[in-house]
């Protein structure tokens, strides 16, 4: 609660960039990623993200031009520590990673220096005919602070 109310003090303008797509790969116990090859003109790594915390909230606002990978909306973020958050985005599709809706989750931290590290999970399948298993993909990449909105 405590984080909540220093939270309600500013509002979060970030400007975002992060590494395209990368699938996980599993070997009993080792794991290794690799790149997930797109089209260049889905290549827009790219975003804003702005996060403004109110009394019984956190509004989260994504700016992604283009929206390569069908992002959507995001819905409110939660405070996952004294300096990280949480949030979903969702879109109706079609979408990269599946075979309907969209949904991704998104873990920010805070650093020092006002810039932020962020990751980016879709939630994602891969079709065998009719039938899909999932897979592990993500994003990661970081924000820069810029002027609020």
């Amino acid at each position: 609660m405590i984080g909540m109310l220093v939270a309600l003090a500013s509002t979060i303008s970030l400007s975002c960039e992060v590494q395209p797509p990368r699938t996980v790969h599993l070997d009993g116990d080792k794991a290794s990623a690799a790149a997930i090859r797109l089209p260049p003109e889905m290549n827009k790594w790219k975003f804003d993200l702005l996060i403004t915390p109110k009394e019984d909230t956190i509004d989260v606002k994504l700016d992604w031009p283009g929206d390569p990978i069908r992002v959507g909306n995001a819905v409110a973020a939660m405070e996952i520590g004294a300096h990280d958050y949480s949030f979903v985005s969702i879109h109706p599709g079609p979408c990269l990673f599946t075979q309907t809706s969209c949904m991704f989750m998104y873990t920010l931290s805070l650093q020092k220096d006002s810039s932020a590290q962020i990751l980016i999970q879709p939630s994602a399948i891969g079709s065998e005919g009719e039938w899909s298993k999932p897979f592990q993909a993500f994003m990661s990449g970081r924000c820069t602070p810029r002027a609020a909105v």
